[in-house]
């Protein structure tokens, strides 16, 4: 039995002076922030170096990297970017950067780990740097800087929208290059591309020698137009770029017209994409950072920047911890009677005919009526793989019974109906549309994680702490040795320029999605940069894949 406090003890609980109580809590508060600082999400800006390491040293034993629910840490953020622009400089221009920023350099090798990973077939690691990207710099130097008397500067626009279709460089080079040479191509590019030309049979040749027709980094699931996939795949590759074309066609205009101002020739040249048959907002990010580099008069990109499909998940999050964006409704528990097992969903898209599968909120494949063949027939496809997925079958399997079941003649489809009912939700749409009434859609949550990436970027460029000191040093000191480096590649010297404190919305959203990248990254077991051991950052094993020079 616990005794009753003494009198004495309520009398000295009583004179405890004021000053004292305020200490204590600020201690507790102290002790509270310190078991939180290595967790994802918090800002370390006010801590010197050997505290950091400290903090994040004890921290990392007891905790684990999850999903954050604070703010964006912009102190960790810029530690990140430091290491981002130390593979850069070593992997794409021979230089070797010594980190000094205690954070970043704790920090170095996870992110060298996720970065090796990325790099080569991959195609998927983005330096800071858009235009050092593998499709960015390949447009900057074998279209814009490439030696070619009949290309003039709209060719070389028009040429760059051509191998956007699909970012194969081998494509490109091996097989289009060629007849984007000659003079009577210009005559009319887009007849190049029609059904049974002379350009799609050695595109087909090209396929059959075992050769990819997009990049990895493409999620473009081709309409069922032709029975044959590699014909298939050919004939949808055709009509894009057809679709394309005209799409250059009608955007050279609004780049060149000197009496529209950078916003309006933004919201014109993004309604244009937008408009077009198969693009939507990641084309108008893609397109526009194209125009971007190509054209860095324009400023584009300098304060907006599209947020395309894409990359909305990863910056959602991040978005919503700031609140800049309203967060989305909370999943239903797991056992909840009205969630589906496993998180397994077959859905339907009326509006694009398209019956997808996702967990969890992620979509793991999809099949188009057209592919199918009817509508009610896609759902049927679809059900039956998420079948196979509840019993444990990996995508691997269910990619291969995907494309049985679409040949499978005897599968049998219950009728929904949904062809009748797509029908009647098309008319209704194109009914309001002509009234002016528009459906809240995923276009206005684009348009709202736009407008707060702009208010995102300007609390990361206003940011002052020892990080941000360090990444502002060792950037100024990256682009002194790119413009040396790239002294024949004008259009690459001219994003070497970057303000102190004026980094771009597009920078900032591509390296924000980086940024969340790594955070996934780091939830593999064993790869925290909290437990990585402090390197002497006196060089790496990394391969150079550096970028040749003009």
């Amino acid at each position: 039995m616990v005794a009753p406090p003494t009198k004495k003890s309520q009398e000295g609980k009583k004179r405890r002076p004021k000053t004292v109580t305020k200490n204590v809590s600020a201690l507790k508060k102290k002790s509270r922030a310190a078991k939180q600082v290595g967790k994802t999400g918090v800002q370390v800006k006010s801590l010197n170096a050997p505290d950091v390491c400290q903090k994040l040293d004890k921290a990392s034993k007891k905790t684990q990297v999850t999903k954050s629910a604070q703010k964006l840490a912009i102190g960790e953020f810029y530690a990140f970017l430091q290491c981002s622009l130390k593979m850069e400089a070593r992997a794409l221009m021979d230089f070797n950067v010594e980190l000094t920023d205690p954070v970043a350099i704790k920090m170095w090798p996870a992110v060298e780990a996720l970065e090796e990973r990325n790099q080569g077939k991959n195609e998927k690691w983005v330096p800071y740097h858009t235009v050092l990207g593998v499709h960015e710099f390949f447009v900057v130097k074998e279209i814009h800087h490439a030696k070619n008397s009949i290309w003039t500067p709209y060719r070389r626009f028009v040429a760059t929208f051509i191998f956007r279709a699909h970012c194969k460089r081998e494509l490109f080079q091996q097989v289009q290059r060629k007849y984007l040479e000659r003079a009577d191509f210009w005559k009319d590019p887009t007849a190049a591309f029609k059904a049974g030309s002379p350009m799609e049979k050695e595109i087909a040749k090209f396929r059959s020698q075992g050769n990819a027709l997009q990049t990895s980094c493409f999620l473009i699931i081709p309409e069922r137009i032709l029975q044959d996939d590699d014909a298939n795949l050919i004939r949808n590759l055709m009509l894009r770029t057809q679709r394309i074309i005209d799409l250059a066609e009608k955007t050279w205009p609004v780049v060149q017209n000197d009496k529209m101002s950078s916003e309006v020739k933004f919201d014109k040249i993004a309604e244009l994409v937008q408009n077009a048959r198969g693009f939507g907002d990641t084309w108008v990010k893609m397109l526009m950072v194209c125009i971007y580099i190509a054209m860095p008069k324009l400023k584009l990109l300098e304060s907006r920047c599209e947020v395309g499909i894409g990359a909305l998940g990863g910056l959602r999050q991040i978005l919503e911890d700031e609140g800049l964006i309203a967060p989305k409704p909370p999943p239903r528990p797991r056992d909840d009677p009205r969630r589906p097992r496993d998180g397994l969903v077959v859905s339907v898209s009326m509006g694009q005919g398209i019956v997808p599968l996702h967990q969890d909120g992620k979509q793991l494949l999809q099949v188009t009526a057209r592919m199918a063949g009817s509508f009610d027939r896609a759902h049927a496809i679809v059900s039956k793989l998420c079948d196979m997925a509840k019993k444990g079958n990996n995508m691997e399997k269910l990619v291969a019974a995907k494309t049985k079941l679409i040949d499978d003649q005897k599968l049998k489809v219950p009728y929904l109906g949904l062809a009748e009912k797509q029908e009647k939700y098309l008319k209704q749409k194109a009914k309001d549309e002509a009234n002016g009434i528009t459906a809240q859609s995923a276009a206005a949550s684009l348009k709202a994680a736009s407008e707060a990436l702009q208010t995102l970027r300007a609390r990361i460029n206003g940011h002052d702490s020892d990080s941000c000191k360090h990444f502002w040093k060792l950037l100024a000191k990256v682009e002194t040795h790119a413009t040396k480096y790239f002294k024949g590649l004008p259009l690459v010297i001219q994003q070497m320029k970057t303000a102190p404190r004026h980094m771009t919305a597009a920078t900032v959203q591509v390296q924000l999605c980086e940024w969340r990248q790594f955070q996934e990254h780091l939830k593999r077991p064993k790869r925290k940069w909290e437990e990585a051991e402090l390197p002497s950052d006196r060089g790496s094993k990394g391969k150079s894949t550096a970028r040749g020079k003009k």
